[in-house]
C-alpha cells in the first residue's frame, strides 16, 4: 500500500503553521545558529505567501516571549494570528476551528522550539488524523540530544521531517512556473545554495 506521505505537498493540499517565532525564546536555542534560524524562518514565511497557502501564526508577544521576529512580521500579512495559552495549540479552540475551516489533511509545521510546542502540537494533529510535515531547519532546541529525541518521537508517531528549501522545490514543481524565478531568488538570498547565509 502506498503511504499518504508519498503524495507530494502542493499549494492546494496543505496548510502551514508557524509556531512561536519570538525573539525571547532565542537564548534557549543552542542547536542552530540564530542568524541562520532567522534566515530559514524568513524563507519559510515567504514560501507560504508565494504559494498563497493557508497560514496560521501562533504566539503571543510580551514578557519573556519578547517580540515576533522581524523576518516574520515583514512577510506575514497573509497569516491568521492566533494567541494561545497552552503548550499545544490543539488545546486552543480558535486554532482547531481555523484548521478545520480549510478542510486540508496535510499541515506543514515549523516552530522555534522543536522539542516542546512544535512536538506537542504535531502529536495532537497526528492523533486527530492529520498528516504533519515538520520543517526541521526553522526549529531548534537547547541540546542536540533533546532535538534528536524530538525528531525520533515525531517520526515514530508518523510525522515526516523536511526542510524549507526542499519544500520550496516540492511546491514549485517546475522552474518554468511563475513561481520558479521567485523560488530561485529565495535560494539565492537565503540559502547556502546562493552562498548568502
Amino acid at each position: 500500500m502506498t503511504s499518504h506521505y508519498t503524495t507530494k505537498l502542493t499549494r492546494d493540499n496543505a496548510g502551514i503553521v508557524l509556531v512561536d517565532f519570538l525573539d525571547g525564546f532565542l537564548p534557549g536555542i543552542k542547536t542552530i545558529e540564530h542568524r541562520l534560524l532567522r534566515k530559514n524562518v524568513e524563507g519559510f514565511v515567504k514560501l507560504s505567501a508565494l504559494f498563497s497557502m493557508p497560514t496560521i501564526q501562533l504566539g503571543e508577544e510580551g514578557g519573556f516571549r519578547g517580540k515576533f521576529f522581524s523576518e516574520l512580521t515583514d512577510n506575514n500579512e497573509h497569516a491568521v494570528p492566533i494567541e494561545r495559552h497552552t503548550p499545544s495549540a490543539w488545546d486552543e479552540p480558535a486554532f482547531v476551528e481555523e484548521v478545520k475551516k480549510h478542510d486540508r489533511k496535510k499541515w506543514i509545521v515549523g516552530g522555534i522550539s522543536l522539542d516542546i510546542c512544535t512536538t506537542l502540537l504535531t502529536l495532537d494533529m497526528l492523533h486527530h488524523g492529520y498528516e504533519v510535515y515538520v520543517v526541521t531547519d526553522v526549529c531548534g532546541s537547547d541540546t542536540e540530544l533533546n532535538q534528536m529525541a524530538a525528531m525520533m518521537r515525531l517520526s515514530q508517531a508518523g510525522a515526516t521531517m523536511t526542510s524549507w528549501a526542499c519544500l520550496a522545490s516540492e511546491l514549485m514543481v517546475d522552474w518554468q512556473t511563475p513561481e520558479g524565478p521567485k523560488v530561485g531568488e529565495l535560494y539565492d538570498q537565503l540559502t547556502m545554495w546562493g552562498n548568502r547565509v
